[in-house]
């Protein structure tokens, strides 16, 4: 090798082992900064790689059936892309995800230079040491934590409660961070044990025994049920594979006794679901809350049916990456109401790339899986071929490539699992390769050694003009929307000049930019501002909401989002024109009906207004928020029967005694009606410092002094931590 493709060589390894470090970037300079910084790091390490690596002529990746799988998932996605719903987001997603198809393409290409350049066991055990290391920091990270030195990225409390998430902004990414480091610890630590002789096995032993347990610790302290399933039942799976496919009696007998154990504790957990230590410990008390009834995993099987309705539109090539949401707003199911409003994935990786790329996306997305387990375990089913892999290792890694695939059942993928993934196919690539003496892809050498320093000079001008065409404007605006969001000496004008200029880049943030924009609107709407500066940022909101309308015509999002524009500046009629829109492209959201009563109501509307609110009742009666605000405007229409009716099974659980209902009986001077359903709220809720204090102003407003008097008294003895807080109030009766 010449010197220059050594150095080319050697970049290409160095990008390799500098992507285990990207999990440490937080950069509060960009907007998303747990997010954006990583991502444009990742892709950035990946591109300068990319184009080194086809500058050199002797590393060409070895014919795989794992890299075609890739391959094939990330043309079948380009397609699927191409001819979905919105096409630029599917390509380049957004700042708060930062996925779509270049990040996926990133990933082939990645995984594509690892195995090629990454040839020798020496290489791949310093890199699995390098990237066990970073794990090893981050666990203590998510420890500082849980005991308050360092914050929650996310907020929250430090505590034994606490769901960590070390520099990953979100515990879902850091529990599957560590979920693939504890697989490769279990991986190198039967490398060792089949490698050295059982005197030497102790230390190396007690260092892998402590490096798992620490990121296993983490793992749960993040609180992730589905990472921890997947945990439990991929190290199961592996131990299963192990004991039973060659191994002996006893180990089999000793797996045996484990899976007995973890049932036991199973049922044990379950059973003390209510104990104080349970409730305690967060992974533990969500551990055992694991139900079908659980609000979160109702809401995960709703979603899944709402997908599936997206699937049987658009059942080939689905909808393109990142348009899930037009989905969920078409398919919306009422009984999704108090959840998130916004579901911009599935949270299953089966049903994301269903709707993703149909069919078609979803078997490439398969394949990739039954490539790995096929490289792994084809030299038990094809005898001549010769064996990668030892059997602990195999049985490692595939119980690895289970517990991810379990855990993408709930949630989704992240540039860091992404790595990791890449990584592990890399891994297995060279391993089969090798073992099979797989030939290149094409013998052809593409340059000769006389043009490798011309070639490089290209490749040099290549990285920077990819890098600046890729990462340029979408960085620029990134850090122009932080700063249009951020407070200016120069006030609100500043703000919408920065507003503008981040959206002029038309790079991947611009729908981000723009909602921003409208929020602000909102906000200098309803304030005491100049005229001129008001009507600078209607027009610009307006205008720009319409033109994002228009880039993504089945968005229910961005018609609500100029509604809420129009309303702020007493523009009900279009208000209505465009909260109309946003229902028809969401039947199903009462949300959308609420602000449609709403902007009726401000327009003296209110049979209007009583009509939409029926009208989201009768979407599922089980919802009480749609409950109340109906009987509220039956009460401000004087129609107390009405209320009486919708109230009647809600009155009881408390759920009746808010402030619509409070509102509704006060705009009419009626105070004796909320009695009874406040004095129901303290029944079911003893302990809620407001809702006495709401009866005792009630009685109040009735001239009932000693009865607010008794009941200041009531809560007194009820909440004594706000003794202090009624004393007050009854020296001031």
């Amino acid at each position: 090798m010449t010197t220059l493709e050594k150095t080319l060589r050697a970049i290409c390894i160095a990008g390799v082992f500098a992507l285990p470090f990207v999990c440490l970037i937080f950069l509060p300079s960009l907007f998303f900064p747990y997010i954006t910084g990583k991502n444009f790091a990742f892709r950035i390490i990946v591109e300068v790689m990319a184009v080194a690596w086809l500058a050199l002529a002797q590393f060409r990746p070895r014919r795989s059936w794992l890299i075609a799988a890739l391959a094939l998932f990330v043309l079948v996605m380009a397609i699927a892309d191409a001819f979905g719903a919105v096409p630029f987001k599917s390509f380049w997603s957004n700042f708060e995800r930062m996925d779509g198809w270049i990040t996926i393409a990133h990933v082939l290409v990645y995984t594509i230079v690892a195995a090629s350049v990454m040839q020798t066991e020496k290489l791949w055990r310093y890199l699995w040491w390098t990237t066990l290391g970073v794990s090893v920091y981050l666990a203590l990270y998510g420890f500082f934590q849980i005991a308050g030195i360092t914050s929650l990225g996310q907020g929250g409390q430090a505590g034994l409660s606490a769901r960590v998430d070390a520099t990953f902004g979100n515990p879902i990414y850091f529990a599957v961070y560590m979920l693939f480091h504890i697989f490769i610890a279990a991986m190198l630590w039967a490398g060792v044990w089949a490698s050295r002789r059982p005197a030497d096995r102790l230390a190396p032993s007690l260092l892998f025994g402590a490096i798992i347990l620490l990121d296993t610790s983490a793992l749960f302290f993040t609180g992730t049920r589905g990472t921890m399933l997947g945990l439990i039942g991929g190290a199961l799976l592996a131990a299963v594979l192990y004991a039973f496919v060659r191994g002996s009696w006893k180990v089999r007998g000793t797996v045996l006794g484990i899976i007995a154990a973890v049932v036991l504790s199973a049922g044990i957990i379950t059973l003390s679901r209510e104990s104080a230590f349970v409730q305690s410990v967060g992974f533990l008390q969500r551990l055992a809350t694991i139900s079908f009834s659980d609000p979160t995993i109702k809401a995960r099987f709703l979603n899944m049916g709402i997908a599936w309705e997206g699937v049987k539109e658009r059942p080939l090539l689905g909808w393109g990456q990142e348009n899930y949401a037009i989905v969920f707003d078409k398919y919306y199911d009422p009984r999704m109401h108090g959840q998130e409003p916004w579901f911009d994935r599935v949270h299953n990786s089966i049903f994301d790339w269903l709707v993703a790329g149909g069919v078609l996306g979803l078997l490439a997305y398969l394949s990739i899986f039954v490539a790995a387990l096929w490289a792994l375990w084809r030299p038990l089913f094809v005898r001549a071929a010769k064996d990668g892999f030892t059997h602990a290792e195999r049985s490692i890694l595939t119980g690895l490539l289970a517990g991810y695939f379990v855990h993408n059942l709930t949630v989704f993928d992240n540039v860091t699992s992404y790595i990791l993934f890449g990584t592990i196919l890399a891994f297995i690539v060279y391993r089969d390769s090798a073992a099979s003496e797989a030939p290149a892809i094409t013998e052809r050498r593409i340059l000769s050694k006389t043009y490798l320093p011309y070639a490089a000079i290209a490749a040099a001008l290549a990285v920077w003009a990819l890098a600046w065409w890729v990462n340029s404007a979408a960085l620029a605006q990134n850090r122009t929307l932080l700063q249009a969001i951020a407070p200016h000496d120069e006030g609100y004008a500043r703000n919408l000049e920065l507003f503008e200029e981040a959206i002029s880049y038309g790079s991947l943030g611009t729908q981000e930019a723009r909602e921003q924009l409208a929020s602000f609107a909102v906000g200098v709407g309803q304030g005491e501002f100049p005229a001129e500066l008001k009507k600078n940022y209607y027009e610009t909101a307006v205008s720009e909401l319409q033109a994002q309308m228009a880039a993504s015509p089945l968005d229910a999002r961005f018609p609500l989002f100029l509604s809420n524009i129009y309303r702020a500046y007493g523009e009900y009629d279009n208000a209505e024109t465009a909260l109309t829109l946003a229902h028809t492209l969401s039947l199903g959201k009462q949300s959308i009906l609420f602000d449609l009563a709403q902007n009726a109501y401000n327009k003296g509307d209110r049979a209007g207004a009583l009509a939409y609110l029926k009208q989201a009742h009768e979407l599922d009666t089980s919802v009480a928020d749609a409950r109340v605000l109906y009987a509220a405007m039956a009460i401000r229409l004087g129609n107390d029967a009405l209320a009486a009716e919708l109230l009647a099974p809600v009155i009881p659980s408390g759920k009746a005694a808010v402030d619509p209902i409070l509102g509704a009986y006060v705009s009419r001077g009626q105070y004796a009606p909320l009695i009874p359903i406040w004095r129901a709220k303290i029944a079911a809720d003893p302990r809620g410092t407001q809702a006495y204090v709401t009866l005792a102003a009630i009685h109040y407003q009735l001239g009932q002094l000693q009865e607010a008097r008794l009941v200041l008294e009531e809560g007194k003895r009820a909440v004594p931590e706000s003794a202090d807080q009624f004393d007050r109030l009854l020296a001031e009766l």
